[in-house]
């Protein structure tokens, strides 16, 4: 049996178009986010990121942090299947993302897939421990080392701890509360 796939292309004009989003329904919204996710990761094109980082707010203020997590999901196996060095695309999920659950997950995707990229497993933890050092004091600074941490590796393990006088007291106390300390 022939898979019909819906063509979803008249999205892509969409997506640079933020006052037509409204008039858009929920499934084409989150399917033109995973779409423009998906091309800033292939392209990693930094004019694409003030829409970028606009529509997955817009993706916020629509979506439960459930629906996030099952579109991070489908990106993440999008890109493991057809093009591994677009984990860029999870960006706007660990630096976007208000949902705790979901900037830990999406570093720990972040993290997997950057080694079937750069075939080097700390190269993602690498990126997103230079994003703790860049906000020390903020809360999403905790979600990224709680997702480096739940992978249980000795050397990313390592990396965090040498953290621990740069991170804030917030961010601390996020990590005591999920019983971490570092």
């Amino acid at each position: 049996m022939a898979e019909n796939k819906k063509d979803y292309s008249y999205l892509d004009k969409l997506a640079i178009q933020p006052e037509k989003w409204n008039e858009l329904n929920k499934n084409e919204f989150q399917v033109m986010t995973f779409r423009t996710c998906f091309l800033y990761g292939e392209s990693q094109n930094k004019k694409m990121i003030p829409v970028l980082f606009q529509m997955y707010d817009h993706l916020q203020s629509n979506t439960s942090s459930v629906e996030r997590i099952k579109m991070l999901t489908a990106l993440s196996a999008s890109i493991r299947k057809n093009k591994p060095k677009a984990i860029m695309a999870l960006f706007p999920f660990i630096q976007v993302e208000e949902e705790g659950d979901v900037i830990r997950t999406a570093s720990q995707f972040f993290v997997n897939l950057s080694v079937i990229s750069n075939k080097e497993y700390s190269s993602g933890a690498k990126i997103l421990i230079e994003l703790v050092k860049d906000a020390p004091i903020d809360r999403n600074s905790a979600y990224i080392l709680l997702g480096l941490l739940d992978i249980n590796n000795d050397k990313i393990d390592k990396l965090v701890s040498l953290l621990k006088s740069v991170i804030g007291n917030e961010v601390k106390s996020i990590l005591h509360n999920n019983g971490v300390s570092l």
